[in-house]
Order: structure tokens, then sequence, then C-alpha cells
């Protein structure tokens, strides 16, 4: 007998970056601000949907534990402006990822959001 398999679960997260106070700074908004992972094989998409006049991209992610066998490497789009990984979810912990972006004058800057992994049953 066939068994349906479920849909890959699908998680996108809009990024918003904005100009600091001080030159050369940006405040950067992730909504979720923290995500919270329930399915296992779970594909995380972070999306920059707002940068204002300025043209921001994503230039790679670091994660910590670094040695976390959850997520796989990220992937970035051609225009820059999705980073995009998988993760496993098989164990209950918290992912601290630092995303790094540059803007057109070569000034790189990162955000540190959280993933929380909390798999069912």
């Amino acid at each position: 007998m066939s068994k349906f398999i479920a849909c890959t679960p699908f998680i996108n997260i809009l990024v918003k970056v904005r100009p600091g106070v001080k030159p050369g700074t940006y405040k950067v908004e992730t909504m979720p601000a923290v995500l919270r992972v329930s399915q296992p094989d779970t594909v995380i998409n972070y999306q920059i949907f707002d940068s204002g006049t300025e043209n921001i991209v994503f230039t790679g992610m670091t994660v910590l534990p670094e040695d976390n066998n959850q997520f796989s490497e990220e992937s970035i789009s051609v225009s820059g402006k999705q980073l995009t990984f998988s993760d496993a979810n098989t164990a209950p912990m918290t992912l601290n990822i630092i995303l790094n972006f540059k803007n057109d004058e070569g000034v790189q800057f990162m955000h540190d959001p959280q993933v929380e992994n909390e798999p069912e049953g």
C-alpha cells in the first residue's frame, strides 16, 4: 500500500534592513524575530523584502554551535536577496545564526537571529 508523503515544510522569514543612526551601520529586523521549527526537514528562507533605497544583499551565514548536525549549507540566490537552507530538526536545541550582509559600497554587517528546533513528538 502506498503512503502519501507530506510536502516539505517551507518557512519564509522576511528581512527588513534600514540605515542605522551612525553612518555605515544598519538596523536589521526579521519577521518572525525568533523562528520556531516543529517539522522535520524544513526549508528556511530568509528574504530581504525591504532595504529602502539601498541595495543590500546576503553574503553568507554562520551557525553556532558549528557542529550541530541540523542545518545544511546555505544557498544564496543570484540576486543576493534570498538565503536558503534546510533544517533537519531532529533534536530540540537553540541555534544562533549570524546572517552576513553587504551594501553596494562593500560595507559589511551582520545580524544574529535564533532558530528554536522543537521536533514534534
